[in-house]
């Protein structure tokens, strides 16, 4: 009975610390199988790998992601959004309803970047970034640990939105 009881409080917390956020959660049901829409998941010693990788041209990035340990994205075309009567600005407000508070906003030739922050209940930041192309929203959630001192003016060469 101890044995069961032990098992099924583990996959508790196990699931607990590897869920998405219902922020994402609500990304992916309103736009899954949809025309050109995918999305991924990565974990451990993969997802390290892809940032390694990813940032192997960009120290300050680099350092910036070294302790991430998840990563799930979905790429949106815009015209999605629009099919279904929603936008980028209403899923803004939607991921304040979930605990984010906002990071910072970037933009770069007419690209939006944003990015959220919030702190689970597990002691695990949680980051969700929202770029906004021309065609495509990407949406990305990450777990982990993002140092935010490498978001200051003098550390980017892009523009900080007040």
């Amino acid at each position: 009975m101890k044995k069961s009881i032990l098992s099924v409080f583990l996959i508790s917390v196990s699931l607990i610390s590897f869920g998405q956020s219902k922020s994402y959660e609500a990304l992916q049901s309103h736009f899954k199988g949809k025309k050109d829409v995918h999305s991924f998941k990565l974990g451990g010693i993969l997802c390290r790998a892809a940032l390694s990788i990813a940032t192997s041209n960009e120290p300050l990035f680099r350092e910036m992601v070294k302790d991430i340990d998840q990563v799930r994205f979905i790429v949106i075309p815009i015209e999605e959004f629009e099919k279904q009567n929603l936008s980028v600005n209403g899923f803004k407000s939607y991921l304040s309803k979930d605990s984010f508070e906002t990071l910072a906003t970037i933009r770069e030739d007419g690209d939006r970047v944003s990015i959220f922050h919030r702190t689970d209940s597990n002691l695990k930041d949680r980051y969700f970034v929202l770029i906004e192309e021309r065609r495509e929203v990407v949406a990305i959630e990450m777990k982990g640990y993002i140092d935010p001192s490498v978001l200051k003016p003098e550390n980017t060469r892009i523009t900080l939105e007040q």
